[in-house]
């Protein structure tokens, strides 16, 4: 079991430095390669089609507009890649290949942003977004969203910084729930491959020890060494407990189940998917 495809949205913004980074750290222990994704609305979008009829030169500089944007965009993104490769070592491929090395190739995709990142992740391992900090573009946080609910494969937020490496230590966010479950199985090429595994549950709630006994049987099944730690949040919320215990023991990957309650219920009342959302320090991997 292993990952051979990783894709990568990228926007030509300064959180493209991370995502990368986190693409590669999480590619190189499988020698995948990385796809890097840039899309942009069609231009013909920025035409408003309510209201009086617009004069021709007016939607011509409204659609030069939005290609002159775009454009910039796609060489920042580009530029991005190519100092990014550099720095790690990637080989820049045309189309996707595997080597003895990480790879990368770069597709350029017109369309809704959310709706191109959902059809170039029907056929990935593993789809990598950067961090979503609170200031974060809405059709961003969207696509993540709309990705993690709707596609079936496991996701990685981006931590705050650039990782070094992911993989060598994980911590696994347990409840027994079908999210945490699901996240638990596409974890596992890098379970298998890490150094130190350990399993994060929260000591205020009830154990369902049916649910236990079946993790202990699954990970050693699969030959995963791992400890337990029971992790306290009686000042703070899940999200952040399970964050920072991870951090405090040096784990460079958090596994968790994403969206466990309906995404209606955790945007009302919160939840630990909209939490890590915006407070990941590390890279956090995520499935419904």
């Amino acid at each position: 079991m292993s990952f051979a495809k990783i894709l990568v949205p990228v926007t030509g913004s300064k959180n493209d430095s991370v995502a990368l980074a986190t693409a590669f750290a999480a590619a190189k222990p499988f020698n995948a390669h990385v796809r890097v994704l840039f899309s942009h609305p069609d231009p013909r979008t920025a035409i408003p089609y309510d209201g009086a009829p617009l004069a021709p030169d007016i939607v011509q500089e409204l659609v030069d507009t939005e290609e002159a944007i775009a454009k910039v965009a796609s060489t920042e993104a580009r530029r991005t890649l190519a100092d990014a490769a550099e720095e790690y070592g990637v080989r820049l491929v045309g189309a996707p290949e595997i080597g003895k090395t990480v790879t990368a190739s770069y597709e350029e995709r017109v369309g809704g942003y959310a709706a191109c990142i959902e059809e170039a992740a029907r056929l990935c391992d593993l789809i990598i977004f950067p961090p979503l900090v609170d200031k974060t573009n809405p059709a961003l946080r969207e696509a993540f969203l709309q990705t993690l609910i709707k596609i079936e494969r496991p996701i990685l937020l981006a931590g705050a910084k650039a990782p070094t490496h992911i993989g060598q230590k994980v911590a696994v966010g347990w409840d027994g729930g079908l999210a945490a479950s699901h996240a638990l199985s596409a974890a596992l090429p890098y379970l298998r491959t890490a150094k130190a595994v350990e399993v994060l549950s929260i000591r205020s709630v009830p154990r369902d020890s049916h649910a236990f006994e079946g993790l202990k049987d699954y990970l050693s099944l699969h030959g995963v060494s791992w400890t337990e730690r029971l992790v306290d949040c009686a000042k703070g919320s899940v999200s952040d407990a399970l964050l920072s215990a991870a951090a405090k023991a040096d784990c460079d990957l958090l596994v968790i189940g994403g969206y466990g309650h309906s995404r209606m219920h955790e945007t009302i009342f919160g939840g630990v998917t909209v939490d890590v959302m915006s407070h990941a320090a590390i890279p956090v991997l995520l499935m419904h």
